[in-house]
């Protein structure tokens, strides 16, 4: 299967608006960015650093959400 053009300079706001199934990941780690008006501002490299996550991790997992669980309407 073809990867997700998920890259790490995205920011948060459109990961959640075009695989809102990534939703799931940010709740899991206990992160605010569901719903946060910075989501717009920051990027998935910046957002890893500010909770100490292992960005490649972060990656791997949206990647994992996104190819298993179609995003809802694009079925």
């Amino acid at each position: 299967m073809e990867q997700p053009l998920l890259t790490t300079d995205l920011m948060i706001a459109d990961v959640l608006a075009r695989w809102p199934q990534t939703v799931s990941v940010f709740l899991r780690h206990h992160m605010i960015c569901v719903g946060c008006g910075m989501a717009r501002f920051e990027t998935l490299s910046e957002i890893a650093s500010v909770y100490d996550l292992d960005l490649n991790g972060l990656l791997h997992e949206l990647r994992q959400v996104i190819e298993t669980a179609p995003a809802a309407g694009l079925e």
